[in-house]
């Protein structure tokens, strides 16, 4: 008799921002999983929302996603298309599950009528979940993205604070590839390139993120623990 492995599943939602609605959607979601015996991962709860910098949550969430790509797995995304302000996470994390190569689910999406800002990830996520055996625009501009990584073994990450285009929007996506693409290739470098805008130093960033990951590669510091 073969023993079915258990699945894991991250689940990618807003987390900062997240309206009262939002969070009672995505709490009732996770815990019906888990009720069915699926292992999960929910970064509103599960990753150091607290920390200052913002190194240890994303951290913490690709060595899960990592973990998972090794795994029976699954991406649930909850997707937010409006608010004051769009998800920088949710657009890394789509980068990462994709680098990863994780199944990607969309379970369900917030302010479908109030949709704001930059919507190439989202454009990403409805190209793929559509399971058409033709490999999409999106999907395109990703893999030829990975294969420049793979031949050159380092990446320089531009960075405009705004995130006010897709030409701004693909610079998160492209980091949650280079980072999906580090958990796989620990020698793969990362380096901070051109910062446009501020970033106030009490507040945590993907700027001070980047430098960290170079600061220690730099160093030779580990960047995944070893448990």
């Amino acid at each position: 008799m073969t023993t079915e492995k258990q699945t894991f599943v991250y689940i990618l939602s807003p987390v900062r921002g997240a309206t009262d609605y939002e969070k009672q959607t995505v709490n009732a979601h996770a815990e019906s999983l888990r009720k069915r015996g699926e292992y999960v991962f929910n970064p509103a709860e599960d990753a150091p929302q607290e920390d200052k910098t913002g190194y240890n949550i994303v951290i913490k969430e690709l060595g899960f996603l990592k973990k998972m790509s090794t795994e029976n797995n699954r991406l649930d995304i909850l997707w937010k298309l409006g608010g004051i302000k769009a998800s920088e996470g949710s657009r890394v994390d789509v980068g990462m599950g994709y680098a990863l190569g994780l199944r990607i689910n969309l379970v369900d999406i917030f302010d479908k009528e109030e949709a704001t800002g930059p919507q190439l990830a989202f454009k990403t996520i409805k190209e793929i979940t559509e399971k058409t055996e033709l490999e999409t625009p999106c999907q395109d501009r990703m893999n030829k993205k990975l294969e420049k990584f793979t031949n050159e073994n380092e990446t320089i990450i531009d960075w405009d604070t705004e995130m006010l285009s897709e030409d701004q929007e693909w610079q998160r996506i492209n980091l949650g590839l280079a980072l999906g693409h580090l958990a796989k290739n620990p020698n793969f470098k990362i380096r901070m390139g051109n910062l446009v805008g501020e970033d106030p130093e009490d507040k945590k960033s993907y700027p001070k993120v980047i430098k960290e990951i170079e600061r220690r590669q730099n160093v030779g510091e580990q960047i995944f623990s070893s448990r």
